[in-house]
């Protein structure tokens, strides 16, 4: 499948560079590829000084975090879409270095960081299918698998002076030890 999205994007480039260069000459396509790199660089140094000061703003508690990670995140895509060579992959890292377009990304980024999270703990064995929609059902979950239940008893225990068995009586206040 991978190798799928590569072959369409290698397509895509070179569709892009060819276009270019029938339309304007090799020269200025090869031209406006470097310059549309060196752009996306430039911004990507000004975009990046605003996201991480937001990002420790963030760490300070003084304010929320969501957006600050989020961000970061889309820049960090944005620097590999910039370093990959071509001008369609510039041109959407430049884009991803924009606000009004990481505003936009935004809960696109949280629905698909919530979906691995909670794969990630399912397959820790955390189960956190009824969270996200799956819930505890006879074989459901995101992945089909869901959580076992398993019906069982509670069994008193006759441990005396715990407070905790059969024969003693609840604590009703918190007991604390003697003062010196």
């Amino acid at each position: 499948m991978a190798l799928r999205y590569f072959a369409v994007y290698a397509l895509l480039e070179i569709a892009a560079f060819v276009a270019m260069a029938m339309t304007l000459g090799f020269g200025w396509a090869v031209l406006i590829s470097i310059v549309a790199g060196v752009l996306g660089f430039l911004t990507l140094r000004w975009q990046g000084r605003k996201v991480f000061g937001e990002l420790r703003r963030a760490a300070n508690n003084e304010v929320d975090a969501r957006a600050p990670l989020v961000d970061t995140a889309l820049v960090a895509t944005s620097t590999i879409l910039l370093v990959i060579p071509g001008v369609v992959s510039t041109l959407a890292g430049i884009l991803l270095l924009f606000p009004p377009t990481r505003k936009a990304l935004r809960p696109v980024v949280v629905a698909v960081g919530a979906k691995r999270m909670a794969t990630a703990m399912d397959r820790a064995g955390l189960y956190a299918t009824g969270i996200y929609g799956g819930g505890i059902r006879g074989g459901g979950g995101i992945r089909g698998g869901g959580a076992t239940v398993v019906d069982g008893t509670v069994v008193e225990s006759d441990t005396p002076d715990t407070g905790y068995g059969a024969g003693s009586a609840p604590l009703t206040t918190p007991q604390l030890p003697p003062t010196r």
